[in-house]
């Protein structure tokens, strides 16, 4: 058989996955229905303490936690429509050997974009290709849905884009921007004063 033939992959799928798999769903709906469409995020340290007792990796415990929330916001523009205005963040932060600045946010229509820029400070260690892992949140009395939308970059520098739903205000007056970082001991607070 040659490697370009397609077969099924085996499946060996029995009672027992069957059942851990329903109680997994239950649970996912009980915690759904708790949170009451708001978005619930696990401390770190909890994080790590549970890394340890269940032998996981942190960031697939926090990949884990951020689908389960993303779950919990049901709308999603296709796209972002028509540019209306672009308004200034300009907040910085150094984590370790990098620098991260949410420089702005395009305001469409449907949506706002918002943009985070990363650089490597140390440059005599060549960083390659950077691939942030990390997720971006928005503390706010309103419900805010949170994705990835695209990055760019090379050479110790990167650009990070996330589209945001429903559009952020104009004024960004009470509203803080987490940076949340899916590998470990990387988190930090970026706030919109």
């Amino acid at each position: 058989m040659g490697w370009t033939e397609f077969q099924p992959i085996r499946n060996e799928y029995n009672e027992q996955f069957k059942s851990i798999d329903e109680g997994l769903l239950k649970l996912l709906s009980e915690r759904k229905t708790l949170t009451k469409g708001k978005r619930y995020f696990l401390p770190y340290e909890i994080m790590e303490e549970w890394a340890k007792k269940y032998k996981l990796d942190i960031p697939h415990i926090s990949w884990l936690f951020y689908s389960v929330n993303n779950g919990s916001t049901p709308f999603r523009p296709d796209e972002p429509g028509e540019l209306l205005t672009v308004i200034p963040i300009m907040k910085k932060s150094v984590v370790g050997d990098f620098e991260y600045v949410l420089t702005h946010s395009m305001q469409h229509k449907n949506a706002s974009l918002i943009t985070l820029e990363i650089k490597q400070l140390n440059e005599d260690v060549e960083a390659g290709h950077l691939l942030p892992q990390l997720i971006l949140e928005i503390i706010s009395p309103i419900n805010y849905n949170v994705n990835r939308n695209g990055s760019r970059g090379g050479g110790g520098q990167t650009q990070v884009r996330f589209l945001v739903s429903l559009r952020l205000p104009e004024d960004l007056k009470g509203i803080s921007f987490w940076r949340t970082f899916l590998m470990p001991h990387l988190w930090k607070v970026l706030q919109k004063e």
